[in-house]
């Protein structure tokens, strides 16, 4: 499997969705299967190429490691931020410091290093986990959200269910960041700033179209005062 041999899967399902969506609106004779939508087609369709084109800018935009041995291992602990530890060898390798990161939302902030001595690495001969690439920032996700509530299916941007908490769902309805947790009440002004606090008690969020969410429309468009 190529590097970007997940991205071309993508596209070819793109194109295939594309391929029946087109027959199906420009033969107008042509029967269509029963819960056959063009529009629901169109709209899978365009959440798919948004996803593989994140993941690809991801891929391409980040240097991650030096071309000096430094070794890492990146991770996503339960309801909290992506962690990474970086392992980078002096310049005769026989003495190494060990860099422990946590991400911000933004960028990646050292909790703490030391150094090592005799350190041994193992690992598969052939590649079998995916390459570390820097999280999504919690701004580019937002401005992905912005100015998209007139789409039939807006993005949102999506906070994991904790032990304590429900799935946490943002949304951008008419140029304000509106927060809502599954079992709320109602909705809540937000602010940038309040996602970054979330981040470290719910984990690197997602962004997902609205209807795959727990949430609709419904539930952020009624005043918060009049529920």
């Amino acid at each position: 499997m190529t590097e970007y041999q997940p991205e071309l899967e993508t596209l070819r399902d793109i194109d295939t969705s594309f391929h029946r969506l087109f027959e199906t609106v420009n033969d107008s004779e042509a029967p269509t299967m029963p819960g056959d939508d063009p529009l629901s087609t169109l709209r899978q369709a365009r959440a798919q190429i948004d996803a593989a084109l994140f993941a690809y800018r991801r891929r391409t935009e980040d240097a991650t490691l030096a071309d000096d041995g430094t070794c890492l291992l990146q991770w996503d602990p339960p309801s909290a931020p992506p962690r990474r530890l970086r392992f980078e060898p002096d310049s005769t390798g026989e003495t190494w410091t060990r860099r422990e990161l946590e991400w911000t939302g933004a960028e990646w902030r050292p909790c703490g290093s030391d150094r090592l001595d005799n350190v041994a690495i193992r690992a598969p001969a052939a590649a079998r986990y995916p390459e570390p690439v820097d999280p999504t920032p919690i701004e580019t996700m937002l401005e992905w959200t912005r100015d998209s509530w007139a789409r039939p299916d807006p993005p949102a941007l999506v906070f994991a269910k904790t032990a304590t908490t429900e799935q946490g769902v943002v949304v951008s309805v008419d140029g304000d960041l509106r927060y809502r947790e599954r079992d709320s009440p109602q909705w809540y002004p937000a602010t940038t700033d309040e996602f970054y606090h979330h981040l470290r008690t719910h984990g690197q969020p997602t962004l997902l179209p609205l209807s795959e969410t727990a949430l609709t429309r419904h539930d952020f468009t009624p005043s918060p005062l009049s529920q």
